[in-house]
């Protein structure tokens, strides 16, 4: 991804010391905003789904991401995002919406001492989609990851249609051609002899 960092924000970036956030964008049919500071923080982005300054909750769930690694050569980009689900709050999110698919935005904002930092102290870090999810639990924790990708995670698909009931209804909302069709497959000798 390309950046297009300032040189102010570059020497911030060079300091000796350096305070930073994390502010993530889960662009759910809800959409969620956390920060990986200890206070909350507000901020507009140009990528939120909601339109002017949004607050990025310090929940304590985030605990972090994955390495964010970038080629020039044409590869998919992943990382795993890590939230404790002890709660079973970010359980119940993943598991009540259609979350495959959704957009998430990382944003790294370099901080004064005061928590305070303007736009141009923010650069973007990872802009992707949710590919799936993992809960692990032990005795005395949980943790929920989220498994994200760049926009070139499905570049080799094939699209077109399928010969399933979903496929069909977005053409034909009232055909019931394909509603068993992924019990007969196999007996389908299209093509065979």
């Amino acid at each position: 991804m390309s950046r297009n960092i300032a040189p102010a924000l570059q020497t911030k970036l060079q300091a000796r010391k350096l305070f930073v956030a994390d502010l993530i964008e889960l662009h759910l049919d809800t959409p969620l905003y956390f920060t990986s500071s200890n206070i909350n923080i507000t901020f507009d982005s140009e990528t939120a789904p909601d339109a002017g300054n949004n607050e990025y909750l310090a929940q304590g769930q985030f605990i972090g991401y994955g390495n964010v690694i970038e080629s020039a050569d044409l590869r998919v980009g992943t990382l795993e995002m890590t939230f404790t689900a002890v709660d079973g709050t970010m359980v119940s999110v993943v598991l009540n919406n259609d979350y495959i698919d959704k957009r998430v935005v990382i944003y790294r904002a370099v901080l004064q001492d005061d928590y305070s930092f303007t736009a141009s102290d923010v650069f973007m870090v990872f802009d992707g989609y949710i590919n799936g999810y993992n809960i692990s639990e032990s005795n005395d924790t949980a943790t929920l990851t989220l498994e994200c990708s760049s926009q070139f995670a499905d570049f080799e698909r094939t699209n077109g249609r399928r010969t399933n009931p979903a496929s069909q209804k977005l053409f034909f909302s009232t055909d019931r051609g394909l509603d068993f069709s992924p019990q007969i497959v196999k007996d389908i000798k299209w093509g065979r002899a």
